[in-house]
This record gives C-alpha cells, structure tokens and sequence, in this order.
C-alpha cells in the first residue's frame, strides 16, 4: 500500500487484519469502504463486509452487501457460506438451514457452511441433527476422539452429555495442538457449562481468536445477562445490549 494506494487487495487485507485480529472497527470501515471503492464487483469482499456490517449490528446493511455479492458471484461456495452466517445474525433459521445445505451440496464439506447448520439446529432445539452437524464441524480436527466423545456422551445422557464430553477431549488436546478457544466454548454452552465457556472466552480474548468478533450470533444468547461476558463486550468495543 505505501508503494500504490489504489491496489484493492491491500485495502481488503488490511481491512480484514483490523476486523477479525485488530478489533479496530472504525478502521476496518474505513478499509472495507476503500477496498470496495476501488474494486465494486469484488463479490468476496462485499461478503466479508457483510460480516463486518453483522459484527457492528448494522443488519440491514449487512443483507444488502451480501445480495450484490450473490448477483455477482451466485456460485461463489465462499459467499454463499458468508450469506448463511449472516441469515443466523437475523435469526432466519430455517432460511440459515436451507442456504448451509444449499451450499454443501455444491462442496461438501465447506466448513463455514458446516459451522452455521450446526447453530442454526442448536438455535432451534434440533439436537439430533446438531449432534451430527457438530461432528462434521470437529472432524476437521483430524482426532476421531471427538468422534467417539460425542458419541459416547450421547448415548450416556443425550446431547448435552455429547456436548461436555468433547469439550472436556478438545480442551486436553489443545495441550499439544493448536485449537481455537472458541470451538471449546461452544462444547461447554451446549453442555450448560456457562462458568467453563466464560473461562475459554477469555482465552480467545487473549489469543485473539478470529471467532471472537461473532459474539453476537445466537448460540451466545445465554451467556449475554453474564456481566463477565458484557465486559468481553466492553473489552472488544462490540456493541452491547
């Protein structure tokens, strides 16, 4: 950038760095507007600006950015995963299900797609489906222990018990291997573990985990009346309730 402002790319990555590692909001908008400026028919880059838009709670921009990147690119797996997240901010569930399978048809296995069925089935008490939806999400860990923890813990108590059986499996394989805090977070809010999944929030804070910025997406409604999980809010400078 300091060699050719106007090169697009540099604009997108910057904005993306201030976004998911910086948390400087007020930068990342001023990056994802040059960005978009100096190439309009980027249709990952008003995807990803649409998740910054999310993020801030601006939701109706949010849906507008997405819709021009779907006209630009409708078979972009990227976009279409990133419109599925932006369906669970607005809680259009069924709508989040359909766009997930919708996209996994066209690439099984895209794992942002994967991540948003699997809330989209917690948010609605699909514990079935969210089970199954969870061990595709943790298989791309490569341990079959998860696997078989959640399986175990099914058949022992339900999904709940799953759910506190690999958290306890993923927080002891962090150890040794690089896990992102906040995949351990949503094993222990699924598993009621609210003290335990405030514990791995701060680690996240600490790590800088990308995860951290989508603190507004549904499967954290039960930890929002926590003053410990505001004060992540605060922390972060994420809009609060």
């Amino acid at each position: 950038m300091e060699l050719d402002d106007t090169v697009a790319d540099g604009h997108f990555a910057l904005a993306d760095i201030m976004t998911w590692t910086d948390w400087d909001w007020a930068g990342a908008e001023r990056e994802w507007r040059r960005a978009i400026e100096l190439d309009p028919g980027s249709s990952v880059a008003l995807a990803t600006y649409s998740h910054y838009l999310k993020i801030v709670r601006r939701p109706d921009e949010a849906m507008a950015k997405i819709r021009r990147a779907l006209e630009l690119d409708p078979f972009n797996v990227m976009t279409q995963s990133f419109y599925a997240i932006d369906l669970l901010f607005v809680r259009r569930y069924d709508d989040a299900i359909a766009q997930a399978r919708a996209t996994l048809r066209q690439q099984p296995g895209a794992p942002v797609a994967m991540a948003a069925l699997w809330i989209a089935f917690r948010a609605k008490g699909m514990e079935k489906e969210a089970l199954a939806a969870a061990r595709d999400c943790y298989a791309l860990y490569g341990t079959p222990e998860l696997g078989a923890a959640l399986d175990r813990g099914f058949a022992k108590g339900g999904y709940s018990v799953a759910m506190q059986e690999a958290a306890v499996v993923l927080a002891a394989y962090s150890r040794n291997v690089n896990v992102n805090p906040v995949d351990v977070v949503d094993l222990y809010i699924e598993s009621g573990e609210e003290d335990r999944a405030i514990e791995w929030l701060e680690k996240g804070f600490a790590a800088r985990d990308p995860n951290m910025p989508y603190l507004n997406l549904p499967q954290y409604d039960r930890l929002r009346g926590d003053p410990r999980f505001q004060d992540l809010l605060r922390r972060m400078r994420l809009p609060r309730d």
